[in-house]
This record gives structure tokens, sequence and C-alpha cells, in this order.
């Protein structure tokens, strides 16, 4: 009986876990995986994951405790908050030097690894099908959207990947995140008017129209940019009305 049963256990090939083989280190990294850093900018000691590989819960002594990623060869990951694959998730498909600007520093707690293209099983209970897709693909279409209304640009990697995962895990509109982006420095910066851009406006316009730098006469129009909110074109339309354009003409 015994024999039977030693010949049965030697027959069963052994189950191999990512979680039961990861540790803190400084191992080899894979041809196609992500590797994953306890300091920011790929510093300090780090584990690594292949392509397809799931870690449902993090090791003794790593959760919460990843502040840089890099991506080896072809692969992406998703992380998520909780264990399990559950709670708020984040996708990942390029380096991230420091996981503190993604609202992500020390809050990684189960990380799906796939292949680029390869979306199944990056849900919650192994569910990421087209639906989701779909769903990403619209989050993406509303970010850039709200960009280039605006800020008047493409979003950057760590905006798009901000905003994508507000839309998909927090349930964000289009209008709230249009309101995030109004309350950033660079939209107020953008939009609060100074004495040096209405120089600056003006400036343009003379170039434009009259081919020529302004001079002491242009102060009206200045005030009119600041005081009236005038834009480049409005300047550029009551320089098509001077003497100077029309002898030009």
């Amino acid at each position: 009986m015994r024999k039977v049963l030693l010949l049965a256990l030697l027959a069963t090939p052994a189950i191999s876990s990512p979680a039961m083989a990861q540790r803190w280190g400084r191992e080899r990294f894979p041809r196609d995986g992500v590797c994953f850093f306890k300091d920011p900018n790929f510093k300090g000691d780090y584990f690594c994951l292949r392509a397809g590989d799931d870690l449902g819960q993090m090791p003794a002594g790593m959760n919460d405790k990843i502040s840089s990623i890099r991506i080896v060869g072809r692969a992406e990951v998703v992380v998520f908050k909780d264990i399990r694959f559950g709670g708020r998730s984040a996708r990942f498909d390029a380096d991230v030097r420091n996981l503190r600007q993604d609202g992500w520093d020390d809050m990684i707690s189960s990380i799906r690894v796939r292949e680029p293209g390869r979306r199944e099983g990056f849900g919650p209970g192994g569910g990421f099908g087209r639906g989701e897709a779909r769903r990403g693909e619209e989050a993406d279409r509303i970010v850039r959207r709200a960009y280039q209304d605006l800020l008047g640009r493409e979003p950057d990697d760590v905006g798009l990947r901000t905003y994508r995962s507000r839309i998909i895990d927090d349930g964000w509109s289009e209008a709230q995140v249009r309101d995030a982006i109004r309350n950033s420095s660079e939209f107020r910066d953008r939009n609060t008017m100074t004495a040096a851009k209405a120089e600056e406006t003006v400036r343009r316009a003379y170039l434009a129209v009259l081919k020529r730098e302004p001079d002491a006469g242009a102060r009206g129009f200045v005030e009119k940019v600041l005081r009236e909110h005038w834009t480049q074109e409005d300047v550029e339309r009551e320089l098509r009305k001077s003497p100077e354009y029309r002898r030009r003409g």
C-alpha cells in the first residue's frame, strides 16, 4: 500500500505558484515579463513575473511595497489594489519610473502579466473580454477629447492612465474628467492672462499682419487683450484696418 501511494505521489506533477517562488532579490530578467522594484527609478531589490503569470496575493513582506515597474520584452501588466485581483486596477504597457505619480506607490496587492493583445484573464475573476476592451477604448477617447479641448494637446502617458482608471474603476463621467483638468495648474496657467502673455499675443498679431515687431502704439492692444479678453485674431482684424496695412496692400 505504501509503495502504491509513493508511486502515485511521484507521478503527480509538482504545482508551482508564482506567489510561492517570488522574493525580493536581483534575479535575471525574463525574456518577456515585468519586474517590480522596491524603490523608484528601478532601484533596490526587485522580483519578476513572466508573461502569463498571475500573482493573486503578494508573499509576506512584499504587499504594498512596489515603487517602480520595468517592462521586459513583450509584456504588459495589470495591478490591483486588493488581493485576488480585486479593488481598483490599472494597466501598464510601458516602464513606470515612479508609481507615486500614478497614485500607485506601495499600493499593489495582486498582479496579472500578459503578452500585449492577450487581454483574457485581466479582470477580477478572470474576465477581461471584449466589453472591458471597449470600455478602455471609450475611456481613452474621452480623455483625449478632454485634453484636446481644454489643454490643446494629446494626453501624456501618466494623465491617460490616471483618467482612464478613474473612468473604468471609479465610474467617472466625462464631465468629472473635464472638471479635474480645469482644476489643474496647467489649465490655470494656460487660461490666466498675464501682461507678458498679452504682450506676446499682440506681438504675434503684429508679425502676422504687419510683418514687424510692435511699437509703442501697440500698448492699446495689450490693454484690450488684458481687460477685454481680445484674442490674437481680434488684434489681427484691427491691424488690417490700419493705414499701414492698407499701404502695404
